[in-house]
């Protein structure tokens, strides 16, 4: 018996370091040269369908004609699904998907509305193929999407929001024509707290933005950390009006400079001033920790990283398995060796697989320049999609499923309509789409339905700028909130210790551990992280339970 429970949790052991076995590594390249660095473009991808199928070139494609290689990336990833799901007549036989992109740069503010001209933007018929369009996605940017949403609900349009999830969104009264694809971040409070307790750091700083996201976010974050013993030194509220923002600007530079916290956790809306404010900061020399999500991970407009950190910045991004075929399908769509628009140097997520390290590289600010990039090279290339991409793949497949449903329901009297041109009711198929369930290509269970809730599972990476114009990203751990407590995160210890000097930065605490012959004194008015050490009394020792609980976390 005892034998049998060992093989079981070797197994399970087993399992949870396979998920780190093949760590990611991603170049992140500054381009000093480029105005807009990781600004994203609004995109409208208008899906209709057609009697048989549709190659890949028969796609319209109306984008400005310089946008970043995040936008690029969008695009390449709803063209792989589109591809993928008109070749298998096992989801829509006969039919194809067509897609037509608009994308547009032009700025937008929440006060006037859009800067663009809606009328010109509306998806509601296409001239050029005579057709209605069925659905249209739209990412990433939600604020759009709201004054979008009135014009498509008058043209009787669904819409998937493949952004990142936003609350304001899920209101079914005010956008009953829209479904997000992007799961909550649920267990996001708890995976942060697991970090910053795994490092024995007890002292934080917390920026967030003023709307319901971010106050919801600090409350639940400020749960986990009463039940974690974690003491907040500074929470800056950043107002989601500039002019507000700006006014308060220097009074929360004072704030944050003044803060003896050495790691800083950020969460919002990163399309409000948030981002202005971290790239002022920053700028004038506020060096943190930086903890946050892959919406903050970018590269600004001035060429550099937005939370750029002399000792590296930890990134939760959702878990998503690696798409199959997505490297061969960029390579198609621009077989001439990519032109400078279409640079695999300047694709955001270029990455390469991180095999073990050169035998003379013990730690990665020991190896020679020459040498990490041949090892980097040399290893075997391969794309990866990032949250908003993976959304909008998912997003494509949900539709054909979703049409599928119906071909299946109403089998009859599509076999009566055999060789014409079929027309789908899209409110229907939004319905089924809602409560739908598919495993996509690379395997993953895809679950529609929101009212229920889903375990949420996060990968931790770990972002370092290696050289000027280079950062280099690397999974280093991942979170599980449907493990047991005590469990649920896992971070790998070679990758950390070979990328990092994590073990020499000091920690991000209110006051040193009191040495023996020394007890705690909590201090009137002050957090129970910060405290000062006295001599114990004649014939007592200190209690070091706390101590050692603190050191073998």
């Amino acid at each position: 018996m005892f034998s049998l429970i060992s093989v079981i949790w070797f197994l399970k052991i087993k399992l949870i370091f396979c998920h780190l076995s093949d760590p990611k590594c991603f170049w992140r390249i500054k381009e000093t040269e480029n105005d807009l660095g990781d600004k994203e473009t609004y995109c409208l991808f208008s899906i209709s369908t057609k009697q048989g199928y549709v190659k890949n070139d028969y796609f319209s494609w109306n984008i400005d004609k310089k946008v970043t290689p995040k936008t690029n990336h969008l695009i390449f990833s709803v063209y792989l699904a589109l591809e993928e799901v008109n070749k298998n007549c096992h989801i829509l036989p006969n039919i194809s998907l067509l897609v037509n992109t608009e994308c547009n740069r032009r700025k937008y503010d929440e006060k006037t509305g859009l800067a663009l001209k809606i009328e010109n933007i509306i998806p509601n018929y296409s001239c050029t193929n005579e057709r209605t369009y069925l659905i249209v996605l739209t990412a990433p940017i939600w604020a759009v999407s709201t004054k979008l949403g009135p014009f498509l609900f008058m043209s009787r349009i669904p819409e998937l929001y493949c952004g990142h999830f936003h609350p304001l969104l899920s209101d079914n009264e005010e956008f009953p024509h829209l479904y997000q694809i992007s799961p909550k971040d649920t267990s996001l409070p708890l995976a942060m707290v697991s970090l910053v307790v795994h490092f024995r750091w007890n002292w934080i700083g917390v920026i967030v933005t003023s709307d319901d996201q971010g106050i919801q976010f600090l409350s639940e974050l400020k749960g986990e950390m009463q039940k974690n013993i974690v003491c907040l030194s500074v929470a800056i509220i950043i107002q989601t009006e500039m002019s507000m923002a700006l006014k308060e600007l220097r009074m929360n530079y004072k704030h944050i400079s003044m803060s003896s916290a050495k790691v800083v956790i950020v969460y919002g809306d990163k399309f409000s001033p948030i981002m202005y404010a971290l790239t002022v900061w920053i700028s004038q020399g506020i060096l943190r920790i930086w903890v946050s999500v892959s919406q903050f991970d970018m590269i600004t407009i001035l060429g550099d990283f937005l939370l750029y950190s002399s000792t590296g910045t930890f990134i939760f991004s959702h878990q998503q398995p690696e798409i199959p075929g997505f490297e061969k399908f960029i390579q198609s769509v621009h077989p001439s060796n990519y032109s400078s628009e279409f640079s695999f140097g300047k694709l955001w997520w270029t990455y390469f697989r991180c095999s073990l390290p050169p035998s003379n590289c013990k730690k990665l600010k020991n190896c020679p320049t020459k040498t990490i990039f041949t090892w980097l090279f040399r290893t075997s290339l391969g794309m990866a999609m990032s949250d908003t991409c993976y959304n909008s793949y998912n997003a494509i497949y949900a539709v054909a499923h979703s049409l599928h449903e119906m071909l299946m329901q109403e089998v009859d009297t599509w076999s009566n309509n055999a060789g014409k041109e079929l027309e789908f009711d899209s409110w229907k198929m939004f319905s089924i789409l809602k409560t739908l369930k598919f495993v996509n290509p690379a395997g993953d269970l895809v679950n529609m339905n929101q009212n229920l809730k889903q375990d949420t599972e996060y990968n931790i990476f770990y972002i370092m700028d290696f050289q000027k114009d280079y950062g280099l990203k690397m999974k280093i751990g991942r979170f599980s909130e449907h493990l047991p407590s005590g469990q649920q995160l896992y971070m790998s210890k070679e990758m950390m210790e070979w990328a990092t000097d994590i073990d020499q930065i000091l920690p991000s605490i209110c006051s040193m551990p009191c040495t023996p012959g020394l007890r705690k004194s909590l201090q009137e008015g002050k957090d129970i992280c910060c405290f000062v050490c006295i001599p114990c009394p004649e014939n007592e020792i200190s209690n070091m339970t706390r101590i050692l609980k603190m050191r073998y976390l």
